[in-house]
């Protein structure tokens, strides 16, 4: 959503414009510095020097009619003022409404309107970033049609936001780049989706939705310059063209940010099917990885709680069954980014693209996995009903150095008894095989506390699949 601010951050380059008072002389530095990243197109970058500080306008325009032919974009023109603090800083503001439509015939429409889009911030040219920021936005909405090619139905989907408001601050990173920390709000969220072959639309919504986004070790400069490369060369076989120069902003780049987290929480959410109002009282997620380093890292964890039905969809026997709350926490780990991304950006040759050797494919798998595995992490999670918890976490490796995946996990339920019970109320037909199964899993727990039991889990390389020491699989 922040379109100005994003546009406003090349103004490092004029951190030398130290002036209270806007002047012709300031406006054309100023313009010459946009154009560095947005190129010198007649009409896209213009600047207006009021009594003390400037007005600006984006216009993509005649960037947007660049484009390939039969695709049709408009966006409407960005406009934001400059107040030059004198002092390395400068003030930006923006109030608008933004307006964005792309159409490719037989393939995807697309139109994002937003109401009011109102922006201030502060920015650092020493630091390449604001120093602070809040945005806010009001009646956001986003409307998509996409077209399969080979059946030539269309999937409607429709986004809506009430508003939204975000926060951030930034500072130099203690180990290079800039640090920032974000907060974000927004209300009565609402999505429809109408798929060929569902038949009726589904609609979900959220009456809040609140988070944070947290980054270390941007490199906003790398950032700048690739912007200023996609404007300069539009199409592929003109970035082909200028590959070095290409490769050499990313590897002077790297690795672009060291780490990336980003939390949400929605909610009162509620989806809206044919057979009922599925609801849920909050859905939280969480989110982060880390940029192209030694250190691979990705993980994503989601909490479901408070989940409901509609009435009547789940016999009176197994309601207590379904689950009310569920959460997952998964991360990967062990694997190399840097290396591949060196290599390739060595060997990949844009103008000529050849298909990888094995053996070049053997080097990238080696460079990114140098341990010949990847660590699978199960941190802490649960399935919880009004009958039973079941818990689980464990550490899986896998990759070429294990024929199969070596590791171990740890299950324990409570309440197991009181779902044979609930079971025994349904038809035979339907839980008949379910109960044996059960009373197996129990015969093969030990004991855990307060009346739980225990599955110590463990898988070896040569396929062996020990149950709390005993193996179920025949192999070692």
């Amino acid at each position: 959503m922040r379109y100005a601010a994003i546009i406003a951050l090349p103004l490092s380059l004029c951190a030398s414009l130290a002036s209270a008072e806007a002047t012709p002389e300031g406006a054309e530095a100023l313009t010459a510095t946009l154009q560095t990243y947005l190129g010198a197109t007649e009409g896209v970058v213009s600047v207006t020097p009021k009594e003390d500080y400037y007005d600006v306008t984006l216009d993509f325009a005649p960037l947007i009619a660049k484009a390939p032919p039969g695709v049709k974009t408009t966006l409407s023109p960005i406009e934001f003022s400059l107040t030059d603090n004198g002092d390395g800083t400068w003030e930006m503001e923006q109030d608008q409404a933004i307006d964005f439509t792309m159409s490719v015939p037989g393939t995807a429409d697309i139109v994002v309107n937003v109401a009011n889009l109102q922006s201030t911030g502060t920015f650092d040219a020493a630091l390449q970033s604001f120093t602070s920021s809040a945005t806010t936005a009001t009646d956001i909405s986003l409307t998509e049609k996409i077209t399969d090619a080979n059946t030539k139905t269309d999937s409607n989907v429709a986004y809506s936001v009430a508003s939204m408001k975000y926060d951030s601050t930034a500072e130099e990173g203690a180990d290079g780049g800039v640090d920032s920390k974000a907060t974000y709000e927004a209300t009565s969220l609402s999505e429809t989706m109408t798929i060929p072959e569902m038949g009726v639309p589904i609609t979900l919504t959220a009456a809040t939705q609140s988070g944070t986004a947290d980054i270390t070790g941007l490199r906003p400069d790398a950032m700048y310059k690739l912007l200023a490369f996609a404007v300069a060369n539009p199409d592929a076989t003109a970035a082909a063209a200028q590959q070095a120069t290409l490769k050499g902003i990313i590897k002077d780049g790297l690795p672009l940010f060291a780490h990336l987290g980003s939390t949400g929480t929605l909610n009162d959410v509620k989806v809206e099917t044919p057979v009922g109002l599925v609801g849920l009282t909050d859905l939280s997620f969480e989110i982060e990885l880390n940029g192209i380093v030694d250190e691979g890292l990705f993980r994503e964890a989601f909490t479901m709680d408070g989940l409901s039905l509609p009435a009547g969809l789940v016999p009176e026997w197994a309601a207590q069954l379904v689950p009310t709350s569920l959460s997952l926490d998964f991360k990967a780990s062990r694997f190399n980014l840097a290396a591949p991304v060196a290599i390739l950006l060595d060997t990949v040759d844009l103008v000529n693209p050849k298909p990888n050797t094995p053996e070049q494919d053997q080097a990238l798998l080696a460079a990114l996995l140098p341990d010949g595995v990847v660590d699978i992490t199960l941190a802490p999670g649960s399935v919880t009903s009004p009958l039973y918890t079941v818990t689980y976490e464990g550490l899986f490796s896998a990759g070429p150095a294990t024929p199969m995946p070596v590791g171990k996990a740890t299950v324990t339920a409570t309440g197991l008894t009181a779902v044979e019970q609930a079971l025994a109320a349904g038809p035979p037909e339907m839980t008949g095989q379910i109960i044996p199964v059960l009373k197996m899993a129990e015969s093969m727990a030990k004991p855990g506390e307060n009346g739980a039991l225990v599955w110590e889990l463990e898988s070896t390389a040569t396929g062996g699949m020990l149950v709390n020491g005993t193996n179920m699989m025949g192999g070692q």
